[in-house]
């Protein structure tokens, strides 16, 4: 049985989806990493001055730093697609597309430690030889795993012909 549907709502069932960067979760990353950032760098400081160990905090301080400027790249680029997903397939934001039949397999991964989020990742693999993998850092989208993959599943089925 078809459900009804208005011309609006259809055409927006046609438009590729976008997925933009959460201007909330980008600032409160800047923001933990700025005081973690400076706390680490403090701590490599005097840890130098006393022996050679600093340099390790040294370098997880630049890690953190690392960090920080991701957060701070990702808030200049608000307006900016970071995946879109289409009639055609799933655009990255380095211009690939994979599309629709070359999908082996599309996976949300979410991981925790002790209940707290360390990371978001979609991965896809492919059929193709080149990228036979393709992932891409979720954290800090405005999107849940269950919005992407019923997004993925509704574009797969239109694909394949199991909806109108």
């Amino acid at each position: 049985m078809e459900i009804y549907r208005s011309q609006k709502s259809k055409a927006k069932a046609e438009k590729p989806h976008e997925f933009y960067y959460s201007k909330n979760k980008l600032i409160a990353g800047t923001v933990l990493w700025s005081v973690v950032s400076m706390g680490a760098i403090a701590l490599s400081v005097v840890a130098i001055s006393k022996s050679n160990a600093g340099w390790l905090a040294a370098a997880i301080a630049a890690t953190m730093v690392w960090m920080l400027i991701g957060c701070i790249r990702g808030l200049t680029n608000l307006n900016t697609p970071v995946l879109v997903i289409g009639a055609d397939g799933i655009l990255f934001p380095d211009g690939v597309l994979i599309a629709w039949e070359d999908i082996e397999e599309n996976t949300y991964l979410s991981q925790s430690y002790m209940g707290i989020p360390t990371g978001r990742f979609i991965s896809v693999t492919t059929r193709l030889k080149k990228p036979k993998r393709k992932a891409l850092r979720v954290f800090a989208l405005d999107m849940t795993s269950d919005e992407y993959l019923e997004i993925c599943d509704r574009y797969i089925q239109r694909h394949y012909g199991d909806e109108e």
